[in-house]
């Protein structure tokens, strides 16, 4: 049973693979028209994989149904209202509306959920969107939003996440802080005291000196090449390594000299 469920798992991920690849094939065969350049590989992968999940032909998506901007797909009013009413539920037009606003009203067929949305002039307004197409087609961008808020709250399961209109996207797009990455300053690490160098040569002085040369090297190869580039943070490190070493150079200076002199004492 487990191999059964093993295989038929390796086989949905090869569909999923190979479905992919065709996709990215076709796209890629799609960038050689200057048409569809402008969208951008991705912006055409995209696309075509959200006209999958709304069951809809990749070519009427990719010529005015579907649209990319900055990661998100969105969709047109015209489809959005299409695959609304091709899924059974109602959408009327509020006679009430006119060149000033647009009132909407959806019925879902499944449960009787009902929603109204309202858009209007003075909501263009406030949102700092009374120029370009709002001047030249106010009804008309009026019911772009008014069915793109309807969508969003009552139909979300047939817009599956494409609920936002070309002009939104755009807006959402200005309207998005581009993140800035602000360098970080450099923290430079306090250096030794000139009395530090000095208590630290005085003790490198009574040190094994191939000692000392190998310390020095790898100070050098952390980029320390003198005392006075020493961190504060390695000062004990080196003061209890070196006073260490000074202590053992010191005992066998000390046991060199007593043999010295036991040897004088002899030979006299």
């Amino acid at each position: 049973m487990n191999n059964q469920l093993t295989t038929r798992e390796e086989m949905s991920f090869d569909v999923i693979l190979k479905d992919v690849e065709t996709m990215q094939s076709m796209c890629a065969s799609l960038m050689k028209s200057k048409h569809y350049q402008a969208m951008g590989e991705a912006g055409l992968f995209a696309i075509v994989q959200k006209a999958k999940t709304l069951n809809i032909h990749p070519l009427e998506a990719l010529n005015g149904g579907l649209y990319y901007v900055q990661g998100k797909v969105g969709m047109s009013s015209e489809l959005m209202a299409s695959l609304i009413r091709q899924s059974g539920h109602s959408i009327i037009k509020d006679p009430k509306s006119d060149n000033t606003v647009c009132i909407l009203h959806g019925k879902r067929s499944d449960n009787g959920d009902t929603w109204t949305t309202t858009f209007s002039l003075e909501d263009a307004k406030r949102a700092g969107l009374l120029k370009n197409m709002f001047e030249k087609y106010p009804s008309v961008m009026l019911y772009n939003r008014a069915m793109s808020m309807l969508a969003r709250q009552l139909y979300p399961d047939v817009i599956k996440g494409a609920g936002y209109t070309l002009e939104e996207l755009k807006e959402i797009k200005e309207n998005t802080p581009s993140a800035k990455v602000e360098p970080m300053e450099e923290v430079k690490e306090e250096r030794i005291s000139q009395s530090q160098i000095d208590e630290l040569t005085e003790v490198f002085s009574m040190c094994d000196p191939s000692y000392v040369i190998k310390v020095w090297g790898s100070l050098r190869k952390s980029g320390i090449n003198s005392a006075e580039d020493i961190p504060c943070s390695l000062f004990d490190r080196l003061m209890s390594a070196a006073n260490k070493n000074k202590t053992e150079c010191q005992a066998k200076l000390f046991e060199s000299e007593k043999e010295g002199e036991t040897v004088a004492v002899g030979a006299s």
